[in-house]
């Protein structure tokens, strides 16, 4: 998986939104994930409450670009960014 598919993508921000974070919400909305995708779905959620702290529909996307391009650094920066302003506004 290169992009991460839209049923995914609003599965996820759904149940994250609903319990409050990516890998509780991902057992959430699990029912309704593809076989195929389940793994790296799951995984792709814990990095995100992992390293980042959290997404949004606006970020998603990039974050999923960096999860499956760790070597980037252009997309490691932003990421690392954005874990800076979550754990900023989270105090």
């Amino acid at each position: 998986m290169k992009k991460l598919p839209i049923y995914a993508k609003t599965l996820l921000l759904q149940g994250a939104s609903t319990i409050g974070n990516f890998t509780e919400g991902f057992y959430y909305v699990e029912e309704s994930i593809k076989c195929k995708d389940y793994d790296i779905l799951i995984k792709f959620c814990e990095w995100i409450d992992g390293k980042v702290g959290g997404a949004s529909s606006y970020n998603i996307d990039m974050l999923f670009a960096s999860f499956r391009n760790p070597n980037d650094e252009e997309l490691a920066k932003q990421v690392t960014e954005l874990s800076q302003l979550i754990k900023m506004h989270k105090l």
